[in-house]
């Protein structure tokens, strides 16, 4: 998986990694080129950019490309209005499995609010 939104569409400011878990924080660019298509007027966060992001945070945090695997649960919970929510908490929990590569449950949280919840699997590309 190519990273190809973050340092345009998001970054990262705040990357903790240990063993099995990643947290993060990311910040979207409220300007860029996405939400003037989605949508005009009311910016949201595609799922398909959350779901990438959730990938090459992952990536980041491990040193490792990794691919989307499979998706056996991907639960959009709140819109992402980036302006009224410029920034997420990532949080990830991971398990290395011989099958299926790397095993993740993640959610995109900010306060009490639960926007994107995620199980299924990446492999290394």
């Amino acid at each position: 998986m190519s990273a190809t939104l973050l340092d345009h569409f998001y970054r990262i400011d705040n990357l903790e990694a240990s063993e099995g878990k990643v947290n993060a924080t990311v910040t979207f660019d409220q300007g860029h080129a996405i939400f003037q298509g989605h949508f005009p007027g009311m910016p949201v966060v595609p799922g398909v950019c959350q779901t990438q992001m959730l990938g090459e945070v992952l990536s980041t945090a491990l040193g490792k490309e990794f691919q989307l695997a499979t998706a056996s649960s991907i639960k959009f919970l709140s819109l992402v209005d980036p302006v009224k929510t410029p920034s997420l908490q990532l949080s990830i929990s991971y398990t290395v499995a011989e099958d299926v590569g790397y095993q993740v449950s993640a959610q995109y949280s900010r306060g009490e609010t639960v926007f994107f919840k995620f199980k299924g699997a990446f492999t290394v590309s």
